[in-house]
């Protein structure tokens, strides 16, 4: 996963300049935080239902595929997973609450797209 890392990196060096020495612990704290919030958001697969459900179906359908992803904003981020999702990344992650949509935003699509490898959601 070192697109992921590369990508956390850049996110926590831009959302929280006072981590940068801490940058691999709050990566690795981060991607924990992702996965526990896509397990209870309902996997892949739930989180893919609820960018649907948002209208947000073919910037998820991007991640998922194999060519470039589009782009979500933090407020996309919110309206499709809701504020307690976003919430268990604060609470798992220790970052302040301000900047959790932000973060996810630009972490959540590579996620999304290094865990569908050929553009197929496992089962």
């Amino acid at each position: 996963m070192s697109l992921l890392n590369d990508v956390l990196r850049s996110v926590l060096a831009n959302n929280t300049p006072s981590a940068q020495g801490q940058s691999q612990v709050q990566s690795d704290a981060l991607i924990a935080a992702a996965m526990a919030m896509l397990d209870k958001a309902g996997g892949i697969q739930g989180v893919i239902e609820k960018f649907q459900t948002s209208g947000l179906g073919d910037m998820v359908a991007s991640w998922v595929g194999t060519g470039q992803n589009q782009a979500v904003t933090p407020e996309q981020i919110t309206q499709a997973l809701g504020g307690h999702n976003v919430q268990i990344v604060v609470k798992e992650a220790n970052i302040p609450v301000e900047q959790s949509a932000s973060v996810l935003s630009a972490l959540l699509p590579v996620l999304i797209d290094q865990l569908t490898p050929n553009g197929q959601v496992p089962q």
